[in-house]
């Protein structure tokens, strides 16, 4: 499925995406990066330039929004200001021309789901900013749609409050075995609540797969910068064969690591770190062995985090490095100027090939177990 606004330049290229019956999907990645787009045309609010969309199996992009059986959650929560909150959560249901009674039973009953049946007669101005969202959520969810869109739902909420809200639509999603695709720029955001995580960036899908993989098994540069916190150390691809490889860092110090397939000798590179993962080597009787990198560095600044410490590092005269240190009174800290050595395993870092996302090739997500409920595919796919 592929997206043109001017016939020249893709907004959404080549998606090529399965959803599971049951699962919370998100789409992550910066503004711009199309994620949003496929969200409207999922919904029927954009039409795909070329490709198709089926909904189990039938064909669902040729039909207007209304009759694609699928619930959608807007970052502004697009209530109506001069009806009743029952009157908003009823609103689906008066347009599928479903009966008054059972309009009466359905919307008491999503209240209940959001546990706001006592706010039913006030209006949308009258409740907070997380009272909304759950209006929208219940509006979105009461006429049983096949299908949950949510674009930012919390976006406009404060920090503890869009955490309150996190855990709130985990627990609808649980609880109701819901299909839902949720649209974010928060990276944490998405790993903490997904099933699976599709990264956008310039259209299209540069790595699809469930929080933990993208996390620890990045498959390019773009997705290891992009998720989580990164040391992208870079330098020269020594040796690689296949699964590991040998990069020499502009300090001139040599570290091993698994790599991205297909790199070789001479290869410019960058090395994918988590801060979490590297140590002051010596510190709380901790030893480099022969399975760790080992590399020297000067220390730059200390920074307080309350449950850990941040040592920036410098490697030479161009790479930086940070590491977490747990605040603890086994750990002693460093002094702001002197050198030492920080190590770290070579199965805890990864190297990565260096190219810009737009000349990177699109990487084919992994598909989901059978049955999928949402499918898209490129033109000329069966």
């Amino acid at each position: 499925m592929s997206k043109s606004y001017d016939g020249v330049h893709s907004v959404v290229e080549d998606l090529n995406l399965d959803v599971r019956r049951g699962e919370f999907l998100s789409l992550l990645g910066p503004s711009g990066s199309g994620k949003t787009t496929t969200l409207m045309m999922l919904a029927g609010f954009e039409t795909p330039t070329q490709g198709e969309i089926r909904l189990d199996g039938k064909r669902l992009d040729d039909k207007p929004p209304h009759q694609r059986d699928i619930g959608m959650v807007f970052q502004n929560y697009a209530l109506f200001p001069h009806l009743t909150i029952a009157e908003n959560v009823a609103f689906p249901l008066s347009v599928r021309r479903v009966s008054r009674a059972e309009q009466k039973v359905r919307v008491k009953r999503a209240l209940e789901m959001i546990e706001l049946p006592h706010l039913a007669n006030r209006r949308p101005a009258q409740l907070s900013g997380g009272q909304q969202q759950r209006v929208a959520l219940a509006r979105a969810l009461v006429f049983e749609p096949s299908v949950v869109l949510m674009d930012e739902p919390l976006g406009a909420l404060d920090k503890r409050l869009r955490e309150t809200m996190q855990y709130e639509i985990m627990r609808l999603h649980r609880e109701l075995s819901l299909t839902v695709v949720y649209v974010t720029h928060d990276q944490a955001e998405a790993l903490t609540m997904s099933d699976r995580v599709a990264v956008f960036s310039d259209g299209r899908i540069q790595q699809a797969a469930t929080p933990s993989e993208l996390y620890e098994n990045a498959q390019n540069a773009f997705v290891a910068n992009f998720v989580g916190e990164n040391n992208g150390l870079t330098g020269r691809v020594v040796s690689a064969n296949g699964e590991w490889a040998t990069l020499a860092l502009s300090d001139g110090s040599v570290i091993r690591g698994r790599c991205e397939q297909g790199l070789r000798a001479g290869d410019d590179a960058m090395l994918a770190l988590r801060p979490e993962r590297a140590h002051i080597a010596g510190a709380d009787s901790t030893h480099a062995d022969e399975h760790s990198n080992v590399v020297q560095a000067r220390v730059e600044e200390l920074v307080y985090c309350g449950d850990h410490h941040r040592v920036h590092l410098k490697l030479g005269s161009r790479d930086s490095l940070v590491v977490k240190v747990p605040n603890t009174q086994r750990h002693a800290l460093p002094a702001a100027g002197s050198t030492i050595e920080i190590a770290w395993r070579h199965d805890d870092c990864k190297i990565l090939a260096m190219m810009a996302p737009k000349s990177a090739p699109a990487i084919a997500p992994t598909t989901p177990p059978s049955p999928s409920l949402i499918s898209t595919a490129p033109a000329g796919a069966n």
